[in-house]
């Protein structure tokens, strides 16, 4: 099956057209694009290069996608926006390509749901089967890792870290990491409980959310015990014997809570910065 090209489409020589790519109505693929088969472009839609888009895509209406990074160091270089397999992108959204000294790439998993409006800046690395709903914002460099989930109206501050099956609710402020596993919420946001939810949805058993559940009341309701403390209880606790995955959830959250004191401002990308925090 070939391409299909719409008449008002505009589409440059040097972009690449898998089998099966639909390019709807007014859209505008640009140079250094390349389109996975059978991925949809549905109306109004800009790709600008360079740009890779994996199989089985869709794209609605009005979504800018590769466009240059909103970063006063750009210097223009081809930087570059990658895009994985069967991950949606709704109206209006923005991701922007990487910059020269972020990595020069942003990248987007497969399997995403990347809903109304949404902006991901330059540099951001969203990992598989990730959610982002309507008119969630991410600054440059940001890390959302596999199974987040990340609601409405949030605002995720650059080098920021959202890990793997968290949540965050509606209208946060995440101005430092979110822990896995975990919901977080408000302004700026906290722990408040296990994303029991999300864990359930994914087939974990009781007895493996209960053992997550312990170690997060030590480590975030126990006054009495500090947080660093209460990780070296629980390495001692788990560390040779973490076959559940309910265990091995424990030792990633502690590798968590390290990592996440070691960063500044309790952002551990901020720790691999190459270029001086006062020229950002």
């Amino acid at each position: 099956m070939s391409s299909m090209i719409h008449p008002t489409a505009v589409v440059h020589s040097g972009a690449e057209l898998g089998e099966g790519v639909i390019v709807g109505p007014y859209c505008v693929v640009g140079d250094k694009v390349q389109l996975g088969a059978h991925t949809h472009l549905r109306n109004h839609v800009t790709v600008q290069g360079p740009t890779v888009i994996g199989r089985e895509c869709t794209v609605y209406p009005f979504a800018v996608l590769g466009a240059e990074p909103q970063d006063l160091k750009y210097q223009g270089h081809d930087t570059a926006l990658v895009i994985g397999d069967r991950t949606r992108i709704r109206e209006h959204a923005t991701i922007h390509r990487g910059t020269e000294a972020g990595g020069q790439r942003t990248m987007i998993g497969s399997d995403c749901m990347i809903m109304v409006a949404v902006h991901i800046a330059h540099d951001c690395t969203i990992e598989d089967d990730v959610v982002i709903a309507n008119n969630a914002m991410l600054g440059g460099h940001c890390l959302i890792e596999r199974g987040a989930n990340i609601a409405g109206g949030v605002g995720v501050h650059h080098f920021a870290t959202v890990s793997t099956l968290s949540f965050v609710g509606g209208m946060s402020r995440i101005v430092k990491d979110v822990p896995p596993f975990i919901v977080v919420e408000g302004s700026p946001a906290e722990p408040r409980r296990i994303n029991t939810t999300g864990l359930m949805r994914r087939g974990w058993s009781p007895d493996e959310i209960e053992t997550l559940r312990r170690a997060y009341r030590m480590i975030y309701r126990a006054p009495e015990v500090t947080a660093l403390d209460a990780v070296d209880l629980l390495r001692t606790t788990y560390a040779d014997d973490a076959e559940s995955r309910g265990e091995q959830a424990v030792l990633a959250l502690c590798t968590f809570v390290e990592r996440c004191e070691a960063g500044i401002h309790g952002r551990f990308l901020e720790t691999r910065r190459t270029t001086p925090r006062n020229s950002w």
